[in-house]
C-alpha cells in the first residue's frame, strides 16, 4: 500500500533525527509520509521552518506514477518515477538512503542487488520490513505493492556495520558499508533499552549484537 503502519515512526525518525543526514534517498514513496517526516526532522527540527531556507536534499523513487500527489511537491526536491535498480545508479551520492516496509515487495535477488547500490552510494541505509509478511496481491492497481519475501536480520549479517531495532513486530536495520553506526544512534537501541518496548522486543534482539 502507499502507506504503512506507524508503529516503527518513533524508531525510524529517531535513527534519522541522530543521523542528521543533508541528503536521503526515499526508496518507494508512495503516499509521501517519509519525505515529510524526513524533512521535519532535518530542517524543521532545525528552525529552517520556510521552504526557501530548507538545505536537506530529499529524493524519492516511486515505481507507480499514479500516487502522485501534493506531499511529492511540498516535500521532496525530486521524484523520480521508475524501477529502483534503474534509477538509483544515476541519483547523487547520499547520507542516507531510506526503504520503509518495501523490502518485502522484492525478489532476493533483487533486492541483494539493490543493497549493493544502496550501500556503495550512501553512507547509511535504512530499511523495515515486518517480522511476519503476510499474503498481499496487487492494491490500488498497482502490482508492486504484492508480497514475495520476507527478511530476518540474518539476511543482512554480511554488511560490515549494522543496528537492528525492533518493535516486536517489525525489523529496523541500519546499515554501512563504510562507516561505524554513530555512538548517539545505537546508545539508544541497545537490548536493554529494547525492554521499554516490551518484552518480546526484547527477547527477539537478545541474538542480534548492535555495534
Amino acid at each position: 500500500m502507499p502507506t504503512s503502519e506507524p508503529r516503527t515512526l518513533s524508531i525510524v525518525h529517531d535513527i534519522i533525527l541522530r543521523i542528521k543526514p543533508s541528503s536521503v534517498i526515499d526508496i518507494g514513496v508512495g503516499h509521501g509520509k517519509t519525505g515529510v517526516l524526513v524533512r521535519e526532522y532535518t530542517d524543521i527540527w532545525n528552525e529552517r521552518y520556510h521552504k526557501d531556507s530548507w538545505t536537506t536534499r530529499i529524493y524519492g523513487i516511486e515505481a507507480f506514477e499514479q500516487y502522485r500527489n501534493t506531499l511529492w511537491e511540498y516535500a521532496y526536491d525530486q521524484v523520480y518515477i521508475g524501477d529502483a535498480l534503474s534509477v538509483l545508479p544515476s541519483l547523487p551520492d547520499v547520507d542516507l538512503i531510506v526503504a520503509l516496509d518495501v523490502w518485502e515487495h522484492f525478489t532476493r535477488e533483487y533486492a541483494e542487488k539493490l543493497l549493493n547500490i544502496s550501500l556503495n552510494k550512501s553512507r547509511f541505509v535504512l530499511l523495515c520490513t515486518p517480522i511476519t509478511v503476510r499474503e498481499q496481491g496487487d492494491v490500488l492497481g498497482n502490482s508492486f505493492e504484492r508480497h514475495v519475501s520476507q527478511w530476518s536480520p540474518t539476511d543482512f549479517q554480511t554488511v560490515a556495520h549494522r543496528l537492528v531495532a525492533t518493535t516486536g513486530r517489525d525489523w529496523i536495520l541500519l546499515l554501512s558499508a563504510r562507516e561505524n553506526i554513530p555512538y548517539e544512534v545505537w546508545r539508544w537501541h541497545r537490548r536493554w533499552e529494547h525492554l521499554m518496548r516490551g518484552v518480546r522486543a526484547f527477547l527477539l534482539l537478545l541474538k542480534h549484537r548492535n555495534w
